[in-house]
């Protein structure tokens, strides 16, 4: 299935796919069929991002913990489950459960780089390549929508097993 390879590898298809995604719009840039905004409307939305990113970045860090907190009160194994289990405590004996983390741990990496990548384009970028930000704003806008949406999956998929 589709989903299974993106989940093999979720960090690098977001950012193979938001590469993908602001190469598209440097080549409509170039062919003159979009003007970039004003300085102050690409700045603005880069920091807008980059609060987003970080934003997010907590409320996953929430999740995260919150989960971790449930495993701690689990105490079946993979050795000792049993079929009477309920399925939320046996997720928590797989290793669904550590790829889980693992994925929503690199989420919250992916959130804070482009976050701080953001502000440092802002400092670090002189007055005349400024503009630029706007295709940052793409690509960042990009990667923080495919790593909430991947969040509401994992969130889905464990919302259907505690039924």
């Amino acid at each position: 299935m589709m989903l299974d390879k993106y989940f093999k590898e979720p960090l690098l298809w977001d950012y193979i796919i938001s590469s993908v995604i602001t190469c598209i719009s440097v080549t409509v840039y170039i062919y003159n069929f979009i003007e970039l905004p004003k300085i102050d409307r690409s700045l603005s939305i880069t920091s807008d991002l980059s609060n987003v990113g970080l934003t997010s970045a907590g409320f996953i860090l929430t999740l995260l913990t919150v989960l971790i907190t449930f495993k701690s009160n689990v105490k079946i194994t993979k050795e000792n489950y049993n079929n009477d289990d309920p399925l939320f405590e046996l997720f928590f004996a797989s290793d669904l459960y550590l790829l889980t983390v693992k994925i929503l741990k690199n989420c919250i990496k992916s959130l804070i780089f482009i976050s701080v990548f953001g502000y440092c384009l802002k400092i670090g970028l002189p007055q005349t390549k400024l503009q630029l930000t706007f295709f940052f704003n793409i690509f960042g806008l990009s990667i923080i929508a495919l790593t909430l949406w991947r969040c509401l999956l994992i969130l889905t998929k464990i919302l259907k097993m505690q039924e």
